[in-house]
């Protein structure tokens, strides 16, 4: 099963997918003192998003979706976090 992981503080997109495929899950861990706000969205070939989640995440928490979500073909995911964040996705 691939996997789209790392940290970041700021934003990171994934590079798009040519097949129709599907997020199984994703967690995102907090990896600052403070709550921060991350947002999951979902972007199009033409650049559109779409947001699949806007959640925070208190200091040294951690946030799990297990919510299973169809991503079309030519397709990203877009993560934008206001503080320093680690990320694993599972897709299929």
């Amino acid at each position: 099963m691939p996997v789209f992981k790392g940290s970041v503080s700021g934003s990171i997109l994934q590079v798009a997918k040519n097949i129709p495929s599907e997020i199984i899950s994703f967690s995102l861990v907090n990896e600052t003192a403070g709550a921060l706000t991350a947002t999951v969205y979902i972007r199009d070939e033409d650049g559109n998003d779409t947001a699949i989640s806007n959640v925070s995440v208190a200091a040294n928490s951690e946030y799990v979706s297990d919510v299973k979500r169809k991503v079309l073909g030519n397709t990203s995911i877009y993560l934008i976090t206001t503080g320093q964040i680690s990320y694993y996705f599972s897709i299929d």
